[in-house]
């Protein structure tokens, strides 16, 4: 199990590697293009769309993995196509609820965020943008079916096209607007790329007399519901909030320090990506091993999985503290060295959630997402909760502070839901073959 997660890691490092060279490129285009206001401004409209896409997510991905691994196991086309209609219905349905959302919301900010006329007007369409380019579902199917190399392939075109969207915006546009549509496009081009490949690949699983009745997916499906609004409420607990605090960092500070805590935060997330990417490697390996009652399997997978996550947090503090001035000053300029401090806050905030990396979806694989709510819950309340202590003596490093609590609060509570969860079906299941 874990060679497997491992081996799909590996595919989804290999998308990253070049998008994590290209990302850092193109991340100092824009804070040098734009300057601290203008890059602030373009962090604030990148939140917002990234925010509302966290609230009307049903994260269908992790829902065709949850009951996509039974058909599989069974070769069931059919009910496998219907589940793929299902979630793709509820990709479309969230994008068209995002777009109201996001109506409402770019007109209550830009007030507030110092907005213009025009900008509230690019920042709205790149909402709509980001929003209507649904892939979510087609990265699920791909990651059923263990086609990680396709998922790395799409996953790096992102970077690609910001890369050279950048480019083209430094010397044609080089405005908050340029950087945007630059963005915009890459979104855009994943998303067709994503689908292109689930097509080609998969023609059987996409059968359109099939998908049409995804209706029927919840009646074969018990517990899909459920399932599909603890991933949503977990999406906005988690991302959706994480993505609010950035653009009350800018109402409270202004742009200019939001932009300073998000070119952190940035950076920081290219720690937590490890952690994301191997969670979501990991998820299917868990998802069989539970169809199958190995319980035992699922626990030696988190021992060694946690083992080697504790192992690479120490190494990522130590870059933290060693590049991390060097790496802002190549990156933004020296009038960015101010953010170094976020960034190691930041950074050690990234680390605990690498030590969890398993743990939210052992949760999720063996129907435990609930217990991974309540986590989710818990740790955004103390998130608010602080950063309302905090700001108002230290503004944005308050905010990374508020952060880093979160996060080992987070750490020490999905911990113990999964030493229960796991511990109790185990116990279980040793019970039922006696």
């Amino acid at each position: 199990m874990l060679g497997r997660a491992l081996s799909n890691l590996a595919w989804l490092l290999a998308g990253k590697g070049v998008g994590a060279v290209l990302s850092l490129i193109y991340l100092g285009l824009a804070v040098r293009t734009l300057k601290s206001e203008g890059f602030g401004q373009f962090t604030l409209i990148f939140g917002t769309a990234q925010a509302i896409a966290a609230i009307v997510s049903f994260q269908t991905w992790q829902i065709v993995i949850r009951y996509g691994v039974h058909h599989t196991k069974n070769d069931d086309n059919g009910p496998l196509s219907r589940l793929a209609g299902f979630c793709i219905g509820l990709d479309i349905a969230g994008a068209g609820a995002g777009c109201l959302l996001a109506w409402g919301g770019v007109i209550l900010l830009a007030p507030l965020l110092g907005w213009s006329q025009p900008l509230s007007h690019a920042a709205l369409a790149f909402c709509f943008v980001m929003l209507l380019s649904v892939r979510s579902t087609a990265v699920g199917l791909l990651r059923l079916h263990d086609r990680y190399g396709l998922g790395a392939l799409a996953d790096a075109v992102t970077p690609v096209v910001r890369f050279f969207g950048a480019v083209t915006a430094v010397m044609l546009d080089p405005t908050v607007t340029g950087f945007l549509i630059a963005w915009a496009i890459a979104d855009i081009v994943t998303a067709i790329v994503y689908w292109v490949c689930v097509i080609r690949v998969m023609p059987n699983y996409l059968n359109l007399s099939n998908m049409r009745q995804g209706w029927r997916a919840p009646l074969e499906n018990p517990g899909i519901w459920r399932f599909t609004w603890l991933t949503n409420l977990n999406s906005i607990i988690g991302t959706g909030c994480n993505n609010l605090l950035v653009l009350l960092v800018g109402i409270y500070t202004g742009a200019a320090d939001a932009g300073q805590y998000r070119l952190a935060y940035q950076l920081s997330q290219a720690l937590a990506r490890v952690s994301e990417m191997f969670s979501r490697a990991v998820l299917p390996e868990l998802a069989r091993a539970h169809a199958m009652n190995e319980f035992k399997s699922i626990q030696k997978l988190l021992q060694r999985s946690t083992g080697l996550a504790i192992a690479a947090t120490v190494t990522i503090i130590l870059i933290v503290s060693v590049a991390g001035q060097p790496v802002l000053k190549i990156l933004a300029g020296a009038a960015y060295l101010n953010a170094f401090p976020l960034l190691v806050v930041l950074g050690i905030s990234a680390s605990f959630d690498l030590i969890g990396v398993s743990f939210e979806p052992a949760l999720i694989a063996t129907g435990y997402a609930g217990s991974a709510l309540k986590v989710r819950l818990a740790r955004t309340l103390v998130l608010f909760a602080a950063f309302a202590v905090l700001a108002p003596f230290w503004g944005a490093m308050g905010a990374a502070w508020s952060t880093m609590i979160s996060s080992l609060l987070g750490l020490l509570l999905s911990g113990w839901a999964v030493w229960r969860a796991v511990g109790s079906q185990s116990r279980m299941s040793r019970f039922q073959t006696r």
